[in-house]
């Protein structure tokens, strides 16, 4: 049986800053995460790395429609570029054609982040504190929900289209991984869902419970074959048991403001952490601007240990909890805060790491 990483309250990050200055917010990264850094993304420096466009590239026939993208099914030359692209997808996944995988690349115009962080990994590692390297995809059921199809249909909807959603977030993943496994560190892989918070609603209403867990395993699987960890983020109330039911190996939740969407499953999270299951603890606010600039690293704290006793009380044990615990901010940065009060973010998520590792015997 493979090992259990066990983070042990180290931080790291979701991905968005809302700086545009790509030098500044990596090294801040890396400053306040240094243990578990993640690359960064930038959705405000251009539209390209907007979430829902970032991992688009190497798609068939995806034009942009004004703010959305779409697969455009009705090209003449769609079949061409589709039959292109499973050629290149079978030539990287059963021949380990890297050619083949570099038409999968995150460009530096769609992920100016992620080269930065290549480049900058060889002096942080130097410095030895690194465990493990975390990289980020939008997950398949949000791609697949974001997109369209020339008809403005979700292009989930579309068997066809679902298929090219899914393996784009598998070969985004299996990408990400070629160039950081080089390092020789462990690696972690989150998938983004924030729209799996409509699971169960209208616009879900004849997709199945098989249909997320399928999709998501088809992407986790190819993640643990490269010996990686998979993650997901979600937000709010997620239906977590959903998510339990996979073989994700960390669930990223909003600890924040939705700490009660996990102690609604305790049965599902005992089997979740049997099988060496890891919480992101989303502790430290980025949805709400007051938040972010009132709280300290004594209230999060706080709240914090408040809501290690609720699942104390569940009957969870808590050295099982404090050891299983991974801390992040609540969502990205990238989206409502301004450059200064993410900064305070990312100052509070270091030293609330910090003091809780001190202060539980992790450091």
């Amino acid at each position: 049986m493979a090992e259990i990483f066990e983070p042990c309250m180290l931080a790291t990050t979701i991905g968005s800053l809302p700086h545009v200055d790509v030098p500044l917010g990596t090294r801040l990264m890396f400053s306040s995460t240094p243990e578990l850094p993640s690359w960064v993304q930038f959705p405000k420096r251009r539209s390209s790395e907007n979430m829902m466009r970032q991992f688009t590239e190497g798609m068939p026939a995806v034009r942009q429609d004004g703010t959305r993208d779409l697969i455009d099914n009705r090209r003449e030359d769609f079949t061409g570029s589709l039959t292109d692209f499973y050629e290149r997808y079978l030539a990287a996944t059963e021949s380990g054609d890297e050619k083949a995988l570099e038409g999968f690349a995150i460009s530096p115009e769609y992920a100016a982040g992620f080269q930065e962080y290549l480049n900058r990994l060889p002096d942080h590692l130097s410095l030895g504190k690194t465990v493990m390297l975390k990289g980020q995809v939008t997950g398949p059921i949000t791609l697949g929900m974001n997109i369209l199809d020339p008809g403005k249909r979700c292009a989930y909807y579309d068997e066809q289209l679902r298929d090219v959603v899914i393996k784009t977030v598998e070969m985004k993943a299996l990408w990400q991984l070629e160039k950081l496994t080089r390092f020789g560190l462990p690696c972690m892989i989150f998938l983004d869902e924030p729209s799996l918070l409509g699971f169960g609603k209208q616009e879900f209403i004849t997709v199945s419970r098989e249909d997320v867990t399928g999709d998501i395993n088809f992407v986790v699987k190819a993640i643990h074959d490269r010996g990686a960890l998979a993650g997901v983020h979600c937000e709010e109330n997620t239906d977590w048991s959903l998510l339990m039911e996979t073989d994700l190996d960390v669930l990223d939740f909003d600890a924040y403001d939705h700490l009660t969407a996990l102690t609604l499953y305790p049965r599902e999270l005992g089997l979740f952490f049997e099988r060496g299951g890891i919480l992101g603890w989303g502790i430290v606010p980025t949805l709400d601007r007051e938040a972010a600039a009132r709280e300290s690293v004594k209230s999060l704290i706080d709240r914090f240990e408040a809501g290690v006793n609720r699942f104390i009380d569940l009957g969870f044990d808590r050295g099982l909890i404090l050891k299983r615990t991974l801390l992040t901010p609540s969502c990205g940065a990238g989206g409502v805060l301004t450059e200064p009060l993410a900064e305070r973010v990312l100052d509070l998520l270091h030293d609330i790491s910090g003091e809780l590792r001190l202060r539980y015997g992790f450091v």
